[in-house]
């Protein structure tokens, strides 16, 4: 996992996006309250991502096990980034298959961790504007079989830590949990974080 975040392009992802989109700062948008400013970031690094990749005990047999990233077509655009992602893992050696699937049919596929892809392209916000909301959907396990939670990280010392920063009153002391969590999340590297998304209205 690490290896695929060092080898993404992420200027070029957010080349494909509107004007003024940025690159994301870890898990949770940078405007959302409680988001960690200090959180270590991922920028492209191949020979970081090859030195990862040696690591794995799979390095010598890639090729038998291509990666499967499902794409939503209601949103033709997210197809740009299956591409780029395919184009960039095979720098490394890492074969891609890219699937168009309807977003019905996504749903079904993550409800069963038996069904789900190893990769799908989402947009998740936060329920309410604060970073405990979007890390609750993101990456408790009670979501792990919602269309929000394709990595099935059934983490129980993560859903404490996640639950325990909920109910804490006190907003410093929340938030700094918050922060604690966003560390966490990115130290176990289960998700590539594109960008904070930008909507424009007229």
């Amino acid at each position: 996992r690490r290896a695929m975040a060092y080898a993404f392009d992420y200027e070029a992802a957010v080349a494909l996006e509107w004007e003024g989109t940025q690159q994301s700062q870890g898990p949770v948008p940078a405007i959302t309250a409680g988001h960690n400013p200090d959180v270590f970031v991922f920028h492209r690094d191949l020979e970081k991502a090859r030195e990862e990749l040696a690591k794995s005990p799979y390095a010598d047999q890639l090729d038998e096990y291509p990666v499967v990233v499902h794409w939503i077509t209601e949103v033709p655009a997210e197809e740009k980034w299956a591409l780029l992602f395919q184009a960039n893992m095979a720098e490394i050696g890492i074969d891609v298959e890219i699937v168009g699937t309807p977003w019905m049919s996504v749903v079904e596929e993550m409800a069963d961790q038996e069904l789900s892809p190893h990769i799908v392209t989402i947009y998740v916000s936060a329920d309410f504007p604060e970073a405990g909301s979007l890390l609750k959907v993101r990456y408790h396990s009670d979501a792990a079989p919602t269309w929000s939670q394709n990595e099935w990280l059934l983490d129980e010392d993560l859903d404490q830590m996640i639950d325990d920063a909920l109910v804490t009153l006190d907003q410093e002391e929340r938030y700094a949990k918050y922060r604690d969590l966003q560390d966490y999340i990115v130290e176990l590297c289960p998700s590539l974080f594109l960008y904070d998304q930008v909507q424009k209205h007229a």
